[in-house]
């Protein structure tokens, strides 16, 4: 493997890569034309690749790469055994993932490069702080009136559990960037936690439960995570951030009518948006064929004809294990599990590297939405993954000494095959 030290990423890869990026917080599920802005940006980042396969790919092949090869082999059994419904979904489906395994190992190649990997975070930061805005001075505003009260407030018809997660992930990679990379810009400190404060009142209007749990969750991370190497006034202050964090999301959650009266009513009656139907039901398929599965999209069809859907003819999980057991049963979900386990071991190896908790955190706050979601075609839980990998291989950053002199090195981390 060739130190990353000896690659140089060309410019068009790295704008793609940040335009890539730049485009995920802005989906248009209302629109009027057939593609998503982020799948043909992601297109465009991907062919880019394309001309410098070695620097994007085989500079680094993480070991977690060849089990989800192998998770994707065991999905072709699967169908192959339970036939389909519905072709040109089941391939679409296959396709996505397929996209997204190749996005994650490009991300982690390209996110080596401290250089590459902070513009292309700040891309996403700044795209999510916009996003966020827009809303409040009545661009793309989106409501949806819900019967415990209150209005769930979006853009461009996002779903509001997904534009939640969306900024919470802008959330995370801004204190992050802000506060625990060693190069980040201390003069803006201040105008970071106007950002924080106005994504995090965002996600309040979405009225997302699942988004804000998360969030407050994965924000633990930087307020009990560890500081090696740090002084103890950083680690007191991340500390404090992280707090202070969690509690100002708390106090405008219960300043929300929306907000605090989801959250009773899931205390009181345990209603999770039909998720308590859902569940069961799908361990109920699970048991049903423990194996296999049921093959992609195949589960989707079967668990709406099982709860009698009358609007859909197909439904979502909405939880990544469920998803990964019924697809393919326990001889795919072993291979997948794995290939988790492998990038969260690297993403722990990270804390002690440029980039500190912040893969932790971001691992946490995609783990525990997952748990409430089926992020697996996702290009940002990819992205999250490629990260959490990338921090725990060398990472190359610019010296501050003179242009002049050479570029140096960080110090080597040690090394995970996720």
């Amino acid at each position: 493997m060739r130190n990353a030290s000896e690659v140089r990423i060309h410019p068009i890869i790295v704008a793609a890569f940040c335009l890539c990026l730049a485009s995920f917080p802005f989906e248009f599920p209302d629109r009027t034309f057939r593609y998503e802005i982020p799948t043909l940006t992601t297109s465009l980042f991907l062919f880019t690749t394309l001309f410098q396969p070695r620097a994007c790919y085989f500079n680094y092949i993480p070991g977690s790469i060849w089990w989800l090869g192998v998770y994707l082999y065991c999905d072709a059994v699967s169908l192959a055994l339970n036939g389909w419904f519905a072709f040109a979904e089941m391939a679409q489906e296959v396709l996505l993932f397929i996209q997204a395994i190749i996005f994650f190992w490009a991300c982690i190649n390209l996110l080596r490069h401290d250089r590459i990997a902070r513009a292309a975070l700040w891309s996403f930061v700044i795209a999510c702080t916009v996003r966020a805005a827009l809303p409040f001075i009545g661009v793309g505003r989106t409501g949806e009136t819900v019967w415990t009260g209150g209005e769930r407030i979006t853009a461009f018809g996002q779903n509001a559990n997904w534009s939640a997660k969306l900024l919470a992930m802008g959330v995370i990679l801004l204190v992050g960037l802000m506060y625990v990379h060693p190069r980040a810009p201390k003069k803006l400190r201040w105008l970071g936690i106007a950002a924080i404060a106005g994504m995090g009142v965002a996600i309040v209007d979405t009225g997302s439960r699942g988004g804000l749990l998360a969030l407050a969750i994965a924000l633990l991370a930087f307020a009990f995570g560890p500081g090696s190497g740090r002084s103890a006034w950083t680690i007191v202050r991340n500390a404090f951030i992280g707090v202070a964090s969690i509690a100002f999301l708390v106090g405008a959650s219960m300043r929300s009518e929306l907000m605090r009266n989801r959250f009773e009513a899931t205390a009181e009656t345990g209603t999770m948006a039909g998720r308590e139907v859902l569940w069961p039901t799908l361990w109920g398929m699970f048991l049903e064929k423990p194996w296999t599965g049921w093959g992609t999209v195949n589960n989707q069809f079967e668990l709406a004809d099982r709860i009698s859907e009358q609007e859909h003819l197909k439904r979502d999980s909405h939880n990544l294990v469920l998803e990964v057991l019924t697809t393919t049963g326990i001889v795919g979900a072993v291979p997948f599990f794995i290939a988790m386990a492998l990038i969260v071991r690297a993403g722990w190896r990270a804390r002690l590297g440029l980039h500190g908790v912040t893969p932790i955190a971001l691992l946490v706050l995609h783990g525990v939405g997952a748990m409430s979601g089926n992020p697996i075609t996702v290009k940002l839980f990819w992205l999250t993954l490629a990260y959490a990998v990338a921090a725990a291989v060398p990472i190359v950053r610019e010296s501050r000494a003179p242009a002049t002199t050479p570029l140096r090195s960080s110090p080597p981390l040690p090394m995970v095959r996720a």
